[in-house]
């Protein structure tokens, strides 16, 4: 039989032999090397903004993010207009004691806001977690920001694994090279798959089985 993973949703990208798989030795979602945070956005804003400090400790690794928003934009008559496919920051990698921020985020005519802040530890480096940092401006076309919220992503020493070959784009099996040695074996509990050729498809996945060696 051959080793594979099973994720609770299908691929959005195909997988190739080229793509990780990075997870964290532990069982339950404390040993998550992926993390997702939801921000609810107050009303009274006209920009918003994430800042990623991975220069949060001197144990840093590298880490991918991403930044999603969901809005409402009209609540009347004819119903409630929602957005759900804002792209506010594509998967971006951050090198150990780099920072990266969004830019301004308008959301001058949004009535309500919520962003999906991604967090992924990339490489087998211990990592005491990045700070994520969620800013309001605070006055019309000046970089004057008073912060939201802050928190820290991920953290700990996680694991690669190699995918064996080709997964098609909306399948649930994924061929993986001895996921039980790559600690894939703990299983209900996030992944990152990382796309190694475009970075833009790389993925978080749902681990809920796996073949053994």
């Amino acid at each position: 039989m051959a080793d594979t993973i099973t994720l609770l949703d299908a691929l959005q990208f195909a997988k190739t032999a080229t793509s990780d798989i990075w997870t964290i030795d532990g069982e339950g979602s404390a040993y998550e090397a992926v993390k997702t945070f939801p921000v609810a956005i107050l009303q009274d804003l006209s920009a918003v903004r994430v800042v990623f400090n991975n220069n949060y400790d001197l144990a840093a690794s590298r880490v991918h993010v991403r930044v999603k928003a969901t809005k409402v934009t009209a609540l009347n008559a004819a119903g409630i207009t929602k957005t759900e496919n804002t792209q506010a920051l594509e998967w971006s990698a951050i090198a150990a004691q780099a920072f990266l921020e969004t830019g301004a985020i308008d959301v001058s005519t949004v009535l309500a806001l919520t962003l999906h802040i991604d967090c992924a530890i990339t490489s087998v480096t211990a990592h005491d977690g990045t700070e994520i940092i969620v800013q309001g401006r605070k006055e019309a076309a000046l970089d004057e920001w008073t912060d939201l919220a802050k928190f820290t992503g991920p953290a700990g020493t996680a694991t690669k694994s190699d995918c064996s070959g080709t997964t098609a784009a909306g399948e649930t099996v994924v061929g993986v090279t001895d996921p039980a040695t790559g600690n894939l074996n703990h299983i209900g509990k996030a992944i990152f798959l990382e796309d190694t050729d475009t970075i833009a498809q790389c993925e978080i996945g749902y681990l809920i089985g796996q073949s053994g060696d």
